[in-house]
């Protein structure tokens, strides 16, 4: 066992690692699909099969639509003949009365790169010089006019003035626009084409190309393009988004009015010249590869994360591979919601030790614009292991069956069933009724103030989350009446079942609770406790039976000798008077303990059930009529007169003839020993409902201080004194005879008037013209 308790170990850990490896390959491929794309693109960029079906190959030649007409803009400001020139006047300024002056663009490029500005190699302005003097910033140059801004507003009166830095920024400003144009897209070799023709109509034309022996139809067969003329509105462009502001770039730019113009922009996809166009989509190939390669590792680790997350779902709690045993930590003993509380709390912590410690870690490893996205990646790993770790002991639990039960609401829930268990029904009515119309109150309370500031949205939700709120708790209530209604129908059903004789009967305990359940358990150890009686008194009566059988049994064989030897000494008829006195009492005694053991025996198998009964058709009249002359002379002996009222029809049931004739034969002479002398005993058979009943009855000679059930149990006599002979059995064999025949026996004591009633269900009957008929005999 120790050594599959190991196995299993080992194999758990190895499933956590590869749960771990899973994960780093998960969030590798998210790092890696993350910096390859854009934000909020999406994957529907994975469909663009080349550079120029992209986004970005759209928002780039977007950018230089723009740089071409700002190239436009400044190409005749700085250009004198196709080249530039740096004596052409940028702008002309005055400070206060003096005189105008007017910077061209070798002086402005020479104050700029005294103050520190300059182009970089990429035409860029940039500045390598922080302090500044305060006379190249003061605003006291008045601004007469801009060559490069020849259309500029004046909105206030402090727009006409500006410092000399300012106005040479906005010079380098404007050069670099068209530094960037003429570098990347006439003076070295592009992929971007471009015609921008202004016309008069009269040959005077305005030319902006870096492709002037190119038509306009070898452009448009590069690739992608665009194109617009003054006869429409509509742009011609074989692009997925229609370039903007095109017309209105082209309108702003006719500085000589002339009527008619076109553009046209291509970009030839082959991509011959090395240029930005060319290493974008070289770029985009590269991009998309690391992007589905991110993808391709990302799926590997999530499919990983499941794989052995469900092997560490399906083992956890359990210490065998066959899953026999279950386990729990000593951490996982702790309640369900502290544990929840703990998780949440070491969660927290951990993501303030990441803030504190993990980021600064994360920013000396990775670039500055990956730092939100490797802050946010860190936090949701530290939350998936801390879940993971609360998660994975909740499932233990669950699997030990501690999920609720180690709950602190089930303990509360116990802890009140508990209470109202020591209780009464009526305290717990009293306490559930109570907090029932608390919660009302309340609930009402709440509705009344929401209805207050109803104007309020908050409110309205409020009113309705209430209102929902006082819906459910009705349902319970009304659920906890219901369950505890049906709890107690079933404990009346129990309970009649047992009071019915069904001793055996055990309630089903499963969906009892609180004081309904202690009452079933009750119930059931009653129904328990009478069963196991009645089985020791069936057991115990059996064992008496068989005691008096065998005893009976081994008394029979002497008695028999002793009663045969008796009868032979009689009949030698010895002269000696005190010899035959003898004899007599030995013969009346032997044969008085003949009949007491021949009368055990009947009593233990009549008690017990152990007889064969001959059932056949007997008419009870004519059986008492027969019993009736049997007696007459017996009863004649104590002067008894037997008195009878029977009827003329015939009763017909169902018994043994045999022992119906001893059940007759034991109460007639009960009456004959214990009736008073000289008095009267009454026999009478009489029919009701479907019945006939034999009622014997007569006066007792002693007192009957004793009830009816009491005389018919066994070696019980009506004579306390026992001056009578008698084995106090006759009554106790009638009635346990009566009752294997399917007859009902009672004895019913009135006073001294004692009485038996013998019935039994009529088979059939015949009726007779004559009356029923008193006889006296």
């Amino acid at each position: 066992m120790k050594l599959k308790d190991y196995s299993m170990r080992i194999r758990k850990n190895i499933a956590v690692l590869l749960h771990l490896i899973f994960l780093t390959l998960a969030v590798i491929g998210i790092s890696m699909m993350y910096m390859n794309t854009e934000v909020g693109t999406g994957i529907s960029w994975l469909l663009d099969r080349k550079y120029e079906d992209s986004e970005e190959f759209e928002h780039q030649f977007q950018k230089d639509l723009n740089d071409i007409f700002a190239y436009v803009a400044y190409r005749d400001v700085f250009e004198t003949d196709g080249a530039l020139d740096l004596s052409n006047e940028m702008f002309s300024v005055n400070r206060g009365d003096g005189p105008e002056i007017i910077y061209t663009l070798e002086e402005v490029l020479r104050y700029a790169k005294s103050q520190g500005f300059y182009l970089d190699e990429n035409f860029q302005v940039v500045n390598d010089m922080f302090l500044y003097d305060n006379a190249s910033t003061a605003k006291d140059q008045h601004v007469n006019w801009r060559a490069y801004d020849p259309n500029a507003t004046i909105s206030e009166p402090g727009d006409a003035y500006s410092s000399l830095l300012d106005l040479c920024k906005e010079v380098l400003t404007c050069l670099s626009k068209y530094y960037t144009v003429y570098y990347r897209m006439i003076d070295n070799p592009s992929n971007l084409y471009f015609q921008i023709l202004y016309d008069s109509g009269e040959g005077e034309q305005v030319l902006y190309s870096n492709a002037e022996d190119l038509s306009l139809e070898e452009m448009r067969s590069m690739g992608r393009y665009c194109f617009l003329n003054n006869e429409s509105i509509v742009i011609e462009t074989n692009l997925n988004q229609i370039p903007q502001d095109l017309a209105v770039s082209m309108e702003k730019n006719n500085f000589y009015d002339f009527d008619h113009y076109y553009f046209m922009a291509s970009v030839d996809t082959d991509y011959p010249a090395d240029d930005l166009y060319a290493a974008e989509a070289l770029e985009f190939q590269h991009v998309r590869e690391r992007f589905l390669e991110g993808v391709l590792v990302l799926s590997i680790g999530i499919v990983g994360c499941l794989v052995t997350l469900f092997y560490l779902v399906l083992v956890s709690g359990y210490r065998t591979e066959d899953r026999s045993s279950l386990y729990l930590h000593d951490y996982d003993l702790i309640t369900t919601e502290g544990w929840i509380a703990l998780v949440a709390l070491c969660t927290l912590f951990m993501l303030f030790l990441g803030e504190k410690m993990g980021y600064k870690l994360l920013h000396l490893l990775i670039q500055k614009k990956s730092w939100d996205f490797a802050e946010r990646m860190q936090q949701a790993v530290i939350i998936y292991l801390c879940c993971m770790v609360g998660a994975f002991s909740l499932l233990r639990r669950y699997k030990n069956h501690q999920l609720l039960e180690n709950s602190m609401i089930q303990h509360l829930i116990r802890d009140i069933n508990e209470h109202f268990v020591q209780h009464t029904f009526t305290h717990q009515l009293f306490c559930l009724y109570t907090a029932f119309l608390g919660v009302h109150a309340a609930g009402i309370g709440m509705i009344a103030i929401m209805l207050y500031f109803f104007h309020y949205p908050w409110a309205k939700l409020l009113l309705v989350a209430d209102i929902a709120g006082l819906a459910v708790l009705d349902y319970h209530t009304f659920r906890k009446l219901f369950i505890s209604c049906e709890q107690e129908d079933r404990i009346a059903d129990a309970i009649a079942k047992i009071a019915g004789g069904d001793t055996s009967y055990q309630m089903d305990v499963d969906g009892l609770s609180g004081k309904e359940l202690s009452i079933a358990q009750m119930i059931n150890s009653i129904g328990t406790g009478l069963e196991r009686a009645l089985q020791e008194k069936v057991k115990s009566e059996r064992l008496k039976a068989d005691l008096i059988t065998n005893v009976s049994h081994d008394i029979k064989t002497p008695l028999t000798s002793i009663i045969n030897y008796v009868d032979l000494l009689k009949r030698e008829k010895i002269p000696n008077k005190k010899v035959q006195e003898y004899l007599n009492v030995l013969d009346q005694k032997s044969q008085r303990l003949k009949t007491l053991t021949e009368d055990l025996v009947e009593a233990s198998k009549a008690s017990s059930g152990n007889l064969k009964l001959e059932m056949a058709r007997i008419d009870l009249v004519e059986m008492i009529w027969q019993t009736n002359g049997e007696f007459e002379e017996k009863y004649a002996i104590r002067h008894l007169d037997l008195v009878s009222s029977l009827p003329n029809e015939s009763m017909i049931i169902e018994a043994d003839g045999r022992r119906l004739w001893r059940v007759l034969e034991n109460v007639y002479n009960n009456a004959f020993k214990y009736a008073m002398e000289h008095s009267r005993v009454y026999t009478e058979v009489m029919r009701e409902n479907d019945f006939a009943y034999f009622t014997i009855k007569n006066v007792s000679e002693n007192p009957l201080n004793i009830s009816g059930e009491e005389l018919t149990e066994r070696f019980v006599r009506g004579d306390v004194s026992r001056t009578t002979e008698g084995s106090g059995l006759g009554l106790s064999i009638a009635q346990s005879l009566t009752k294997l025949q399917g007859g009902t026996f009672e004895i019913l004591i009135d006073g001294d008037l004692f009485k038996v009633r013998i019935g039994f269900p009529i088979q059939e009957k015949k009726k007779t013209n004559e009356d029923s008929t008193e006889n006296p005999t």
